[in-house]
């Protein structure tokens, strides 16, 4: 019989190239180490690499060869986790958060802040006002340590240096209508009726500007036992 050209189908054709190419990367293989399939390491937990990077890369990366960062939280973390604790109402439990992070940055005025919050919801006055204090020394312009300082000297039977805090409210914020009221409640603590007569009424109209008639309405109360005290 004669040779004749040989008809290769389409199929044929194609499992032609395969082998090739298995062939091919066969050789490619087994000649160059660089291409040999790398192992991820066991870890304890999850890792995910970044796109594109394989374990090869981050191995050798310069980030690699840093130390490794300490497990202990920062102080962001630790103040976070004050505020959410705090948020809670688990005060004790932020007291404790902010005290830590105090250790870490004593000049943390934010840390100082709130966990002098912390200590005047626990009714620790005493602590609440070291902290405004402090935190005062390092942001004199929080109007709000200010306000709540002056609230813990009230509650700590002292009015006349809880009117000064209230002064300082005020004159920062000519319409802080609840530093009106605190003053004028301390201005009657202090025994100075007319004084506390004044305070009280401005709070008032600042409250009915506000539309927080709630408010309005506490007011009326004091003012009412202020002037009862007056006519004395």
């Amino acid at each position: 019989m004669k040779n004749c050209p040989r008809f290769i189908t389409p199929y044929q054709q194609c499992l032609r190239v395969v082998s090739f190419s298995l062939a091919v990367l066969g050789s490619v293989s087994m000649g160059s180490g660089s291409l040999r399939a790398q192992s991820l390491p066991e870890t304890s937990s999850p890792i995910s690499e970044p796109q594109g990077q394989t374990n090869t890369d981050r191995l050798s990366s310069p980030e690699s060869q840093a130390p490794k960062p300490s497990s202990q939280p920062s102080v962001t973390e630790t103040v976070r986790l004050g505020d959410d604790r705090y948020a809670q109402a688990d005060y004790k439990g932020a007291v404790e958060a902010y005290s830590q992070a105090l250790q870490a940055y004593k000049l943390n005025a934010y840390a100082l802040y709130n966990r002098a919050n912390a200590y005047r919801q626990l009714e620790a006055y005493e602590a609440a006002i070291a902290d405004y204090t402090t935190a005062l020394k390092i942001a004199p312009d929080n109007l709000f340590a200010y306000l709540y300082r002056g609230m813990a000297l009230y509650e700590q039977k002292q009015p006349a240096e809880a009117i000064a805090d209230f002064s300082k409210v005020i004159e920062l914020n000519p319409k802080h209508a609840l530093a009106f009221q605190k003053r004028g409640e301390s201005h009657l603590a202090n025994n100075n009726a007319t004084a506390a007569i004044q305070d009280l009424e401005q709070a008032a109209k600042l409250y009915e500007k506000e539309e927080k008639f709630r408010k309005v309405s506490q007011v009326q109360k004091k003012l009412k036992k202020a002037k009862s005290a007056q006519g004395k």
